[in-house]
């Protein structure tokens, strides 16, 4: 039987958004595996769908360019 194929969907949904710990801590909860028997599951699970596997994206460059573009224009303003 393969132990990826039984996984409980909120394992599944953390694994697919790149939280492997969290998934791994959930399916030691669900199924009351060990700490490497749910390593070894979740790790089989995103090797067998690695396009299902979103990698995780914060904004944080986003903001990083909006403040020094906010701080260009204010030395401009304040030179020119």
């Amino acid at each position: 039987m393969n132990e990826a194929s039984n996984l409980p969907a909120d394992v599944i949904n953390a694994i697919n958004a790149g939280r492997k710990i969290e998934a791994i801590k959930l399916l030691r909860e669900a199924q009351g595996l060990g700490l490497k028997e749910a390593k070894h599951a979740v790790d089989a699970y995103a090797r067998e769908n690695p396009s299902a596997q979103q990698p995780r994206s914060s904004g944080g460059g986003l903001v990083i360019i909006v403040v020094l573009v906010i701080l260009g224009y204010a030395l401009y303003k304040s030179l020119g």
